[in-house]
């Protein structure tokens, strides 16, 4: 799990001890193909880091992107605390590592680049909501 991690955009440059910390302080847990993981308006204060499987994102009924092993999906709630933008649903078994918030925000206070994490999701967030 620490490989797949480690790729992310999130913990570019963090070391592996600070990692493992956000590993023991999230929680594994699998969705079956054609489960919802996000709804589209609600609220939530968790994003997902997907460890296997594939899942679509959607707007509506419109599919408007999919998302593969490795990728983390939902970190607005994490940054911005506002409801979910899209609908997240599994295309395959998925199997996730869920994020909590509250450690979260503990990590970035943490982590050197706490800011340049959360900079870096705010872009990412940014590009998204031009699609």
């Amino acid at each position: 799990m620490l490989n797949i991690l480690k790729k992310l955009y999130i913990f570019e440059g963090i070391s592996d001890d600070l990692i493992n910390d956000f590993i023991k302080n999230s929680i594994l847990k699998d969705f079956k193909k054609g489960e919802t993981i996000i709804k589209e308006g609600e609220k939530s204060n968790n994003a997902y880091i997907l460890l296997s499987g594939i899942v679509g994102i959607y707007r509506g009924e419109k599919n408007i992107s999919t998302i593969f092993e490795g990728d983390i999906f939902g970190e607005i709630a994490l940054v911005l605390n506002e409801p979910r933008t899209a609908t997240i649903k599994a295309e395959t078994d998925v199997k996730t590592l869920v994020l909590n918030n509250d450690f979260f925000e503990e990590f970035l206070k943490n982590s050197p680049k706490g800011e340049y994490i959360k900079t870096t999701i705010l872009n990412r967030i940014i590009q998204n909501n031009k699609k």
